[in-house]
């Protein structure tokens, strides 16, 4: 059902004729596809802001950056919006832009900007606490620790009651700073059930790692995206110096969609951690290449998390770049093999064994990762490195990549994989300019026919003698 509705709004945004474009684009937002909504704003919104209509283009385009995870593109579009702008528009724009500066860590800047957006506007309530809210994330994003818990007790002088959410919100935070102690001003306004509530009492020592984790992973049979427990989960292996335990819960932390950043560089320390205890039991030496992967290698059917660890290793200790990269798409397959695609993205983006993998190194490593893997596991492969590279704005590699996974799949009848690859295809080849390309690639895969049978092997023909 869910690819069916895709298809229909990939058709969609072909079939509209121009006058009804932005409804179109306001209607696949609606349904779940912001990509394409972004892509036909791209396309049709009018260039001058003189121009009718022009602001609502742009109001919708600020939502639909901010839901693709854009924020250069907001804070390089903030900066050209005329003076004369409505000032409905401004509250807006200055609202985006704010959140953009965040999520870039320039908490000064976001400050700076939600100064202008409290003091100038007559904002309702909603969006002043939320305003508030933001500026006390732009102290601890820079870990001022003392200047959020400031504002956080101001903010409770100001909006009382305090409701829980947000009450839970500042323990969070504190705690993330390690300041269990400035977290306590809270506890009795945190619901007794909430994770926020069971991670402060086992940081503040009022309930053991080991029953708080026990606590975490019951309500995550439940809650399985709750990303709080399996945090809690985290930290509570690291208390209790149980390394497995920690990869477990960072991994799946890192494939769920609102965890926090910096997890990723807290996975590749314990990774390394776990890889140094397996080399010493296994008596390896450093610099022993070879041997640090036959040993990962060995691993990958017996000890998944830890052939995932001893990868993590070769790709940052080994000597040449050639045993680095192989160690690398070992551990990109085996994130992918683990269903941990998710993982797999946010760790080859966030790089944090000391270098960005550059786009021809990708290729690399992809190519080697898929060598010998059936295809609906490689379509995976090819499609999460079209993830890769969208993320880094690489229009044209990321639509290659996803035009691979698209050629590889069955689109007579398409899966969510297959129709994701093909409307993140389109869209990306639009992005780079090439919309006749993008149009010429979406008729030709769904109009993919049967792929003709091969022919029987011919029979040997024996000769006369």
């Amino acid at each position: 059902m869910r690819a069916t509705v895709l298809f229909s709004l990939i058709f969609l945004a072909f079939a509209a004729s121009a006058a009804d474009s932005l409804l179109v684009a306001q209607q696949m937002y609606q349904a779940g596809a912001p990509q394409l909504a972004y892509e036909r704003a791209v396309r049709d919104q009018p260039e001058k802001p003189e121009v009718a209509g022009w602001y609502d283009w742009e109001s919708l385009r600020l939502t639909l950056l901010s839901d693709t995870h854009r924020p250069a593109e907001i804070i390089e579009r903030a900066k050209r919006y005329p003076q004369n702008a409505p000032r409905e528009f401004q509250q807006k724009s200055l609202g985006h832009a704010a959140w953009a500066h965040l999520e870039l860590h320039q908490g000064v800047a976001a400050r700076a900007l939600l100064a202008r957006l409290i003091w100038q506007f007559e904002l309702n309530p909603a969006d002043h606490q939320w305003a508030r809210r933001l500026v006390i994330r732009s102290y601890l994003i820079e870990h001022k620790a003392d200047e959020a818990y400031r504002a956080m007790l101001r903010y409770q002088q100001d909006f009382q009651p305090l409701p829980k959410e947000v009450a839970a919100e500042f323990a969070q935070g504190l705690l993330r700073e390690a300041r269990a102690t400035e977290a306590m001003t809270w506890l009795a306004e945190l619901d007794p059930a909430s994770p926020a509530t069971l991670a402060l009492q086992m940081k503040a020592g009022l309930i053991a790692p080991d029953a708080a984790i026990a606590q975490a992973r019951a309500a995550l049979q439940k809650q399985p995206a709750v990303t709080a427990y399996a945090a809690l989960i985290a930290d509570g292996a690291e208390m209790l110096k149980d390394n497995r335990l920690q990869i477990g819960a960072l991994e799946q932390l890192l494939s769920l969609p609102d965890a926090v950043e910096q997890m990723e560089a807290q996975l590749w320390r314990a990774y390394l951690k776990e890889a140094q205890s397996l080399g010493n039991r296994a008596q390896l030496l450093q610099g022993d290449d070879a041997s640090w992967l036959e040993l990962a290698l060995r691993a990958e059917t017996s000890d998944a998390p830890g052939a995932r660890s001893l990868f993590a290793y070769v790709a940052q200790q080994g000597a040449g770049i050639g045993v680095r990269e192989t160690a690398l798409s070992r551990l990109y397959a085996a994130l992918l093999n683990a269903q941990l695609d998710e993982a797999a993205v946010r760790l080859f983006n966030a790089a944090p064994w000391g270098g960005k993998v550059s786009a021809p190194q990708l290729e690399r490593l992809i190519a080697r990762a898929a060598d010998g893997l059936p295809e609906p596991a490689a379509r995976k492969l090819y499609f999460s490195a079209g993830r890769v590279l969208e993320a880094r704005q690489d229009a044209i590699g990321a639509a290659d990549y996803y035009a691979q996974a698209v050629l590889k799949s069955d689109l007579r009848a398409p899966d969510l994989l297959a129709t994701q690859a093909l409307q993140r295809a389109v869209a990306a080849l639009e992005r780079a300019g090439f919309k006749d390309d993008a149009m010429q690639f979406y008729r030709s895969a769904i109009s993919q026919k049967e792929p003709a049978k091969k022919a029987p092997p011919a029979k040997p023909v024996k000769r006369k003698k």
